[in-house]
């Protein structure tokens, strides 16, 4: 049974036969109701739903910080539809034996102005930002420093921050967690506008094995 929500003219919400009226962002959209192949699936059918299963066990985790770095992205759609669309070459490998290629990781993009001479140093359980902060319209002083670290050899472990730094203190000090000897970590760094409306490309800063 489906459900009117303004009338007969108005979208509608649940089944009507063979289609199924749902409501996202505001706007009314009707799609069909999928249905079962009873054949069995071929090999490209099964390395395409593999490889889509092992990219969401490795955006799940990180659901939260993306939707504060990609909300500049969402427009129409969520911010987890942008991290998806704008990550999806990271995927490398064929089926069964994927990988990520962790250069191509994209934690932010927009059109805010990026700081100038970004540099990162390694020093024991710390790692040093320094920049030149770059101040021309829209960037603000008060924009806020995200810091991404993920752990390559375990996709459910990750650190993060969201406002280690503003923008016009041209450094930050970012302590690792859990470097036991042989993980390895790959950083990325970006600037967001305190209202989280914008947002710089972000920088892939390299990996560090321990």
């Amino acid at each position: 049974m489906a459900r009117l929500k303004d009338g007969a003219l108005g979208g509608f919400s649940g089944k009507v036969g063979s289609v199924i009226g749902y409501s996202y962002r505001n706007k009314d959209y009707i799609r069909s109701v999928p249905t079962q192949s009873k054949k069995a699936p071929t090999l490209k059918q099964l390395a395409s739903r593999a490889r889509f299963k092992f990219f969401n066990e490795w955006r799940n985790p990180l659901s939260g910080f993306f939707n504060v770095t990609f909300k500049n992205q969402s427009g129409a759609h969520s911010a987890q539809n942008a991290a998806h669309r704008l990550n999806k070459e990271i995927i490398t490998g064929v089926y069964p034996d994927f990988a990520i290629d962790y250069s191509k990781v994209i934690i932010s993009k927009g059109a805010l102005p990026p700081v100038l001479d970004l540099q990162m140093r390694h020093e024991n359980e710390m790692l040093h930002f320094t920049w030149q902060p770059n101040l021309i319209a829209p960037a603000l002083g008060t924009d806020l420093m995200a810091i991404l670290v993920c752990h390559s050899n375990n996709l459910n472990f990750f650190q993060a921050s969201l406002n280690a730094a503003e923008r016009h203190s041209s450094k930050c000090a970012f302590k690792l967690d859990d470097t036991s000897r042989g993980e390895k970590i790959e950083i990325y760094a970006t600037f967001l506008s305190n209202d989280r409306e914008r947002a710089c490309n972000s920088q892939y800063m390299g990996s560090i094995e321990f």
